[in-house]
């Protein structure tokens, strides 16, 4: 009873833009044209256009290509810091555990404006490295906080037993660590992510998605496009094709993390 305020007040704020994105997307209105609730009903038109779209193709692949190499760089990174803390004992963990933590609490516009004086030069190229840089250079420490957190919580009896039988500290990590850790290696994949798909305010800020349109994720060409073009109802139609396929490709990567069914 005590929390039924709160879930009201956050389903009104998150249901409602919702289901409003949704109707929009279903019309063909626009800021210059009127009130919304006015607009006439098109259909799925917005998205079969958005979709045949070459650019809201182009920004889709970009947004992957940023999410893959940042979220494989942040992971790989974490994982060799954690078992690196893990399986090392020396003086002033904690201080450089904090360190390594600092990044995290950089705002990601500092980070960009700090990586586009790194990699002034002109290009796609560096352009989307120093976008991937950026990304892990901030949210390693995540994965480094994730992953050095599931080895602590690791029961010690396998690992200690494995020694005592003679396995090396690398048939340790590869055939009880890591299986171990996978449901957590699974739920911070799944987390980064999500989080970096939505990628917006550090390539903005370093180039806006140039040069040109090569380096435009999907969060700037939904920007562009309801904001500065007010093609809002056909944006909606692009952020509900991108929510979608998002909630479908959550679900399948989180699929071994569910229980089964007997």
């Amino acid at each position: 009873m005590l929390i039924i305020p709160l879930q009201v007040i956050l389903n009104f704020v998150l249901i409602v833009p919702f289901a409003l994105a949704i109707y929009l997307s279903l019309t063909d209105w626009s800021p210059i044209t009127g009130s919304w609730y006015t607009s006439p009903i098109i259909g799925v038109q917005n998205y079969v256009s958005i979709l045949s779209t070459e650019r809201f193709q182009q920004a889709i692949l970009n947004t992957l290509v940023i999410v893959g190499g940042a979220v494989t760089l942040e992971f790989a990174l974490g994982l060799v810091l954690a078992l690196a803390f893990f399986s090392w004992d020396f003086r002033g963990k904690p201080i450089f555990a904090s360190i390594f933590l600092v990044p995290m609490m950089v705002i990601p516009a500092i980070s960009g404006f700090t990586f586009q004086t790194i990699f002034s030069t002109q290009g796609a190229i560096n352009d989307v490295l120093s976008r991937i840089l950026a990304d892990a250079w901030q949210w390693t420490p995540f994965m480094f906080l994730l992953m050095y957190a599931g080895m602590t919580a690791l029961p010690s009896d396998p690992i200690r037993a494995a020694r005592v039988m003679g396995a090396s500290e690398r048939q340790i990590f590869l055939r009880i660590m890591l299986p171990m850790l996978r449901p957590i290696i699974t739920i911070a994949l799944i987390i980064r992510s999500l989080e970096a798909f939505k990628i917006f305010d550090v390539p903005f800020i370093m180039t806006q998605g140039g040069p040109g349109t090569t380096t435009e994720t999907i969060s700037i060409f939904l920007y562009k496009f309801a904001i500065q073009f007010a093609r809002v109802a056909w944006a909606s139609a692009g952020a509900i094709v991108i929510f979608i396929a998002i909630v479908i490709v959550t679900l399948w990567a989180s699929k071994p993390l569910l229980p089964k069914a007997e």
